[in-house]
Parts: C-alpha cells; sequence; structure tokens
C-alpha cells in the first residue's frame, strides 16, 4: 500500500514549489500517475489494492477530462516548455 501511496504523494510534490509557478506540472504529473497505477493494476503483486487503484485511475480521468475545458493547463505548457525536462 505504502508504494501506492507514495506515488501520488510524489505527483503531488510536483505542485508545491515557493519560488516558481507549477500550473505546467499538472498534466505530465497527472500523465505519470495514471501509468504508474495502470502498471500497478496489472501487477498481481498489487492485487489487493486494485479496486483503490481503480477508483484513484477514474479521479484522474474525470480531472484529467476537465483539462479539456480550461485551456490555461495548455498554455502554461507552451509558456514552460523551456523547463519541461524535469526532475519532478
Amino acid at each position: 500500500m505504502r508504494a501506492v501511496i507514495s506515488d501520488a504523494n510524489k505527483v503531488q510534490h510536483c505542485f508545491s514549489a515557493e519560488q516558481h509557478p507549477t500550473l505546467w506540472h499538472v498534466i505530465p504529473a497527472l500523465e505519470e500517475l495514471q501509468t504508474t497505477w495502470e502498471e500497478k493494476k496489472e501487477d498481481p503483486q498489487y492485487e489487493l489494492y486494485h479496486p483503490a487503484i481503480e477508483r484513484g485511475l477514474a479521479k484522474i480521468r474525470k480531472y484529467y477530462n476537465r483539462l479539456d475545458d480550461k485551456p490555461v493547463y495548455i498554455l502554461a505548457l507552451g509558456k514552460s516548455n523551456n523547463h519541461f525536462i524535469s526532475t519532478c
């Protein structure tokens, strides 16, 4: 369970910064978390957590789909394209 929660915690840290904007992290961070949890959902090692992972993936899809209605995220990606490679 700790591995599943740490995935979300890592992504949450991508949005935490006091010195620079982090809005442009939203799309890549959600995609990274979605990919990681999809892999864990297929891994028998995490079978006990598959229902919780699926609920988490449903929530990610819900908010990811809402990004289509918010062009500010795409603008933030374009504006910060020179910072796209990140250690986040």
